[in-house]
């Protein structure tokens, strides 16, 4: 073998290695990537157990309460712009909340 092929060997070998560890860091930094994406979601807090004020929580918020879907969470709206609620008990003027679904919501009620 000529000294130009071993040269050129030698140089396609030390490629082939440099972009293998290339291929490797990146295979590093994706699985890095993963695991905080997922310790990110794991540690979140959960939405649906956060307490709420339900004269300035969004429909959306809202709809996360036990019992509670899109149209109560519109109707619980349209009552608290006649007259802010200032106790869990005044959620029962809403029509659809009888005493058994405010006694689910409470733990997730605040007012301030």
């Amino acid at each position: 073998m000529s000294d130009a092929f071993k040269t050129f060997l030698a140089k396609r070998e030390a490629d082939q290695q440099a972009a293998a560890n290339s291929q490797r860091w990146l295979w590093i930094l994706a699985a890095i990537a993963c695991v905080a994406v997922l310790v990110f979601v794991a540690l979140r807090p959960d939405p649906s157990k956060q307490p709420l004020n339900p004269n300035t929580a969004t429909a959306e918020q809202l709809a996360t309460l036990p019992e509670v879907g899109p149209e109560l969470a519109k109707a619980i709206i349209k009552q608290r712009t006649k007259k802010p609620f200032t106790r869990p008990e005044d959620l029962l003027d809403v029509k659809g909340i009888g005493p058994l679904t405010l006694d689910k919501m409470k733990p997730r009620l605040q007012f301030e």
